[in-house]
């Protein structure tokens, strides 16, 4: 039996901090085999490539799927090929994807039809946190060179602050991911999904020059009520809260899924609850 874990920073496996993340945990509980396929500043189009991925490439038992805020998207890279439909998750810049089943020759970044023709990000990493910075001053720079030049960049600037709808991006997202979730029941697969952070539209203040009003309702989601889990791994920060104090007295920060081992057990534990009454 094979579980597969597909999201952001919040459910990947740091390559440096292997075997904290909830995805390990849950899936010894299980005595399933592991895979992990989130990405770090990943977008919700993106953790829909990386459930077809799964599906194609591992066909798993059983998803835990945590979705994203609705700030983030694909950008083209420079120089690249043309975006293929056919290479999916095989299309994204993978600068972080690691997993204890990927091997050179099934790994997005290393299979055969890897070709990376689009990067995904937060708005707020390609930003730099701040609409006045300049292109030349970003702190990242080298990683952002390969999708913008400076005009290219300016030019994205102007369209987040004066035409980008978070509300009408949800719900385009929303979209998306329900498309990846009908095709899971429709091959009969189980699983357990997460808006996580969907409706918090992550650095949308910093249009705050222009209208920048954001709905923060909750998503309705069209799926069975046992395949939905409301609380994902991302408010899993209040047990950092009651152990340590605060995140940055956490051993949080260190790591690229942003938690201390204790919230992804904590998050493991309710999981596999609900995996037991409910799915499995």
């Amino acid at each position: 039996m094979l579980l597969a874990v597909c999201g952001c920073s919040w459910s990947c496996r740091d390559p440096k901090h292997p075997d904290i993340e909830f995805g390990k945990h849950l899936s010894n509980m299980l005595g399933y085999d592991y895979v992990n396929i989130a990405k770090p500043g990943c977008s919700n189009f993106g953790i829909a490539l990386q459930v077809e991925y799964a599906l194609e490439h591992y066909n798993p038992d059983l998803f835990i799927i945590n979705a994203t805020t609705v700030t983030r998207g694909e950008f083209k890279l420079l120089n690249s090929n043309r975006y293929d439909p056919t290479k999916g998750f095989d299309n994204v810049d993978h600068d972080h994807v690691v997993s204890e089943k990927f091997t050179h020759q099934t790994a997005p970044g290393f299979g055969k039809g890897y070709d990376p023709t689009i990067f995904v990000d937060s708005f707020g990493g390609v930003l730099d946190d701040s609409v006045d910075k300049s292109f030349e001053d970003h702190r990242l720079l080298q990683r952002y060179e390969k999708v913008f030049t400076k005009n290219s960049y300016d030019v994205f600037k102007k369209w987040f602050l004066y035409h980008f709808d978070a509300d009408l991006e949800r719900h385009k997202q929303q979209m998306i991911l329900t498309y990846v979730l009908y095709k899971l029941q429709n091959k009969g697969k189980k699983f357990i999904f997460s808006p996580n952070t969907f409706d918090w539209a992550e650095c949308y203040d910093l249009k705050s020059s222009v209208e920048s009003s954001y709905a923060e309702q909750e998503t309705q989601w069209d799926i069975p009520q046992q395949n939905m889990q409301r609380r994902g791994i991302s408010e899993y920060l209040d047990v950092v809260d009651r152990i340590y104090g605060k995140w940055e007295d956490s051993p949080g920060p260190n790591y690229d899924h942003h938690l201390p081992e204790e919230s992804h057990i904590e998050y493991a534990n309710t999981t596999f609850k609900q995996l037991k009454e409910y799915i499995l």
